[in-house]
């Protein structure tokens, strides 16, 4: 017991933290910080601080919408603000953990505990919902580096390493969207991929009883293969899937913009700005650590650093990790741990035997 404030998770969240902490800190009273600027004379225009918060407000409505047509579509006691739920149990626990990776299970299970929605039935809207939110970010983050080719070399001129690292980051993503289309239309390959896979983590013993492993894991890709299959029959859904999700996206990267317009700034382009937020997400998708902490803030620093004059970098920077980041869990957070009592759950269970097609 006593040794327990020195396991690996606990010292790794301590770091996070203490990282974070660092970053607010540093753009808050290092030279030219919001500090700095709070005792100036530059007058921050708050309407459009205003508008950037709105965005991000945006961004996290389009996510509920999306989740709660994937979900109402069998489950027709599945509510509107029981997507604002899930979408806010997403956003936080994905904000808060490696990779973004405890967003997706703390949703099923908030949606089978407190709704009735089935684990498998779930967590294949859940995936094909991720699907296409790669599909459309993947394809917005090629359009933007197409379009922005003469500035990604001048920007590598400053930062070497600065092309390589955004070529690797979208090469990720293109992989990760394969990798689920793959599971989506190709059955077969997908079982004897994780059969490969299985059996390799078997050899170096991280997994035990494989072909118990591989016998679930099989269970949950009939089911995920069987939704899959439904969902496909439904091109209204997808459209409007396709629709919000793009919808997501804009809101999330035309935030620098107003942030900027906010210093008084006027003459960059919303395009030039919109593609910078693209470039930052694909560099911070790559590292794993909870909110890309560090790497969010030096993309922003490497890409808006000559739009951002007069020493407000600092704060613009600031001022978009706590409206992108920082705010978001602060207003998730109390919906992070809802609960129902065990006759509710009864009861929720019931009806969906009755109302699930």
């Amino acid at each position: 017991m006593k040794n327990s404030f020195f396991k690996p998770k606990y010292i790794f969240n301590a770091l996070v933290i203490g990282l974070c902490a660092g970053i607010i800190l540093y753009f808050f009273f290092s030279k030219d910080g919001l500090n700095d600027l709070i005792h100036s004379e530059t007058q921050v225009i708050w309407y459009w601080v205003a508008a950037a918060v709105g965005s991000q407000l945006v961004f996290m409505l389009c996510e509920a919408i999306v989740i709660y047509a994937f979900i109402h579509d069998d489950y027709k006691n599945f509510r509107f603000i029981d997507g604002v739920r899930v979408a806010f149990m997403g956003l936080f626990w994905s904000a808060i953990t490696p990779s973004a990776t405890g967003g997706q299970p703390m949703q099923v299970y908030l949606m089978h505990s407190t709704k009735g929605v089935s684990i498998g039935y779930g967590t294949s809207r859940l995936v094909q919902k991720f699907m296409v939110y790669q599909i459309v970010l993947t394809t917005l983050s090629l359009v933007c580096v197409l379009c922005n080719i003469p500035f990604i070399i001048e920007q590598n001129r400053k930062i070497p390493a600065l092309i390589p690292l955004i070529l690797f980051g979208f090469f990720t993503q293109l992989v990760v969207t394969a990798v689920f289309l793959m599971f989506s239309f190709y059955p077969k390959l997908s079982r004897k991929l994780i059969m490969f896979l299985a059996k390799i983590l078997n050899k170096i013993r991280i997994v035990k009883n494989v072909d118990q492993k591989i016998a679930e894991i099989d269970k949950q890709l009939d089911t995920f293969h069987t939704s899959n299959k439904d969902i496909y029959k439904k091109p209204k859904l997808l459209t409007v899937a396709f629709i919000f999700t793009f919808l997501e996206f804009v809101a999330m990267f035309l935030i620098p913009y107003f942030i900027y317009r906010s210093f008084g700034f006027d003459t960059a382009s919303v395009g030039q700005l919109f593609s910078s937020q693209a470039f930052v997400n694909i560099m911070s998708s790559m590292v794993p650590i909870p909110g890309a902490s560090g790497a969010a803030e030096l993309g922003f620093t490497v890409f808006f650093g000559n739009y951002f004059i007069r020493g407000t970098l600092k704060s613009a920077a600031l001022i978009w990790r706590v409206i992108n980041y920082y705010g978001v869990i602060a207003l998730t957070g109390p919906f992070s741990y809802l609960k129902k009592s065990e006759a509710d759950k009864a009861k929720e269970m019931e009806e969906n035997e009755k109302t699930v097609k």
